[in-house]
């Protein structure tokens, strides 16, 4: 059997699936099932809400040279459906529903700490604050959880939450750590259950 980090999304649930509920095999699976998941909404957030701009139910070049008059062609709706959602897959879907079970701030946590990837150092000493922000601002993630926690409102702007003016929604990495935890224990579960259903 391959390893559960190097296993898809499908693989894992297969593995869910197969294994009995008091596994510890399972209950890995289940974890890194549940990491993927909010990987696979990070990403969503962060790179492909961006391409699905709304078209406009006209277009202004449709026939173009086609001789004289007005503007007759319009947008093939089907065409359109595929181009706005192409990069929302069912893993993405699952994700959303998945998440859709824990309130607002426990939602936030999943994501703040599923967006730090501490391994993936980087030049963290040469970097002054400012230059570490504009890193941050540029969709670096080589943090911690504590340099996390402390540019939770870019990043969190960044994951398309309106920040406004307002303060930090997490004292610490602390109060960051356990919210993430018990929405994490909620929703392994979940996990569990979807697992069933995509069957």
């Amino acid at each position: 059997m391959r390893q559960l980090e190097l296993m898809g999304i499908n693989q894992l649930l297969a593995v869910i699936r197969r294994e009995p509920a008091e596994s510890a095999l399972r209950e890995r699976a289940l974890r890194r099932c549940l990491d993927e998941l909010i990987e696979v909404e990070i990403e969503w957030r962060i790179d492909y809400r961006h391409l699905n701009l709304g078209h406009h139910n006209v277009s202004t070049i449709a026939n173009m040279g086609e001789g004289r008059g007005g503007m007759t062609g319009r947008v093939d709706h089907v065409g359109e459906a595929a181009e706005r959602f192409r990069y929302a897959c069912r893993w993405r879907n699952m994700a959303k529903a998945l998440l859709g079970h824990v309130n607002e701030r426990q939602r936030m946590a999943l994501l703040l700490t599923g967006y730090t990837i501490p391994a993936q150092q980087w030049a963290r000493s040469v970097l002054g604050d400012q230059q570490r922000i504009e890193a941050i601002k540029q969709g670096h993630r080589g943090l911690t959880l504590a340099e996390v926690c402390g540019s939770q409102r870019i990043i969190l702007t960044k994951l398309g939450y309106a920040m406004g003016g307002g303060q930090a929604v997490f004292d610490g990495a602390d109060s960051l750590k356990g919210s993430a935890k018990r929405a994490r224990c909620k929703l392994l579960d979940m996990v569990g259950e979807q697992a069933r259903m995509v069957a």
